[in-house]
């Protein structure tokens, strides 16, 4: 399974393929060799920014030495104090600029805050986080006319420090009915999650026939599974009927064996077969974003043209809470 910033996703596909029916083979498509491939040169960003920001220790440092080689007409900084130590760089938006120009914003996070580069005294700049954000430019060009040829890389001029990435305002879940606590479907899943995370035995009777799921590896398996809310994306009791199906979204805390408390969330495919639910998939619980993205924004644009009081929708968790049983 794989893990989607995120903060936030767990996804895994495990629903039977529907039967294909072809009447001729398909055809075979001939890839286009001669279409430019694009080039992401977020990786050789970050290289320059931790040259460049290493090299204010000396002008005969390897960080030095390295900045000149990659960005000659680049000046580096130069820290009055103890120069900054970096934790961590990462790439967080790479923007293409004309047919050979990028701008990658790099995010870097200061084990200490630090100072701002100056030619006098250097005041140190508080930033209690740690974390700023650098505009690296640059330009990508071609060693050879060939398709596939060698490509080089240009820094045309120092970094710029600009502001952090906008936080958007989080859309309507697509989750927006609360299933019972104490019903067939919120106990199964809830049972389900218990035994996956290995608070307790048995996830594979769960799932529908089928569908397999790969063990959970690398971790230690949880003590305990407490369920806080279920949430399913049509109205339903949470019964289950004969041909029922279900998509829902259960918040959960998992505990550890020291104690850590592990706030997860899982979107879950199920669907009812003999008076009982079964999971067909572990989901993203992203599936239709991208269209209900949209209808945010038509929405947002139509009140756009009548002014009409902000209102702050919090989103509420039930205290509710039910034990997953082993």
């Amino acid at each position: 399974m794989a893990v989607a910033a995120g903060p936030l996703a767990l996804v895994a596909s495990c629903a039977r393929p529907d039967a294909v029916v072809r009447t001729r083979p398909a055809p075979v498509t001939q890839a286009d060799t001669t279409k430019e491939p694009v080039t992401d040169p977020g990786g050789y960003a970050e290289l320059v920014l931790d040259a460049w920001l290493r090299a204010g220790s000396g002008e005969e440092s390897a960080a030095a030495r390295q900045l000149r080689a990659m960005a000659p007409s680049v000046q580096p900084p130069s820290w009055s104090k103890e120069p900054p130590v970096v934790e961590r760089l990462t790439v967080v938006r790479s923007v293409r600029q004309g047919s050979a120009g990028w701008s990658v914003t790099v995010a870097a996070r200061f084990k200490t805050p630090a100072p701002r580069s100056s030619g006098g005294e250097g005041a140190a700049a508080d930033r209690a986080d740690g974390l700023r954000y650098f505009a690296v430019p640059l330009l990508v060009k071609d060693h050879g006319a060939a398709p596939g040829s060698v490509r080089g890389f240009v820094v045309p001029a120092a970094p710029m420090e600009v502001s952090a990435p906008r936080t958007l305002e989080e859309p309507d879940s697509l989750f927006g009915t609360e299933v019972p606590a104490e019903s067939d479907l919120a106990v199964t899943a809830g049972e389900f999650l218990t035994a996956y995370l290995g608070a307790a035995e048995g996830a594979d009777r769960y799932l529908a026939p089928g569908t397999s799921l790969p063990t959970l590896r690398g971790s230690a398996p949880f003590e305990k599974v407490r369920v806080e809310e279920v949430r399913a994306r049509q109205q339903t009791d949470g019964k289950a009927s004969t041909d029922g199906a279900a998509r829902l979204q259960v918040q959960i805390t998992a505990s550890d064996a020291d104690g850590g408390q592990w706030p997860l969330s899982y979107a879950l495919n199920l669907a009812s077969r003999d008076g009982r639910w079964e999971v067909l998939a572990l989901q993203s619980g992203l599936e239709d974003a991208a269209e209900q993205s949209k209808q945010h924004a038509k929405r947002s644009a139509s009140n756009a043209v009548r002014p009409t009081p902000a209102v702050v929708r919090a989103s509420t968790v039930s205290t509710a809470s039910q034990e997953g049983q082993r």
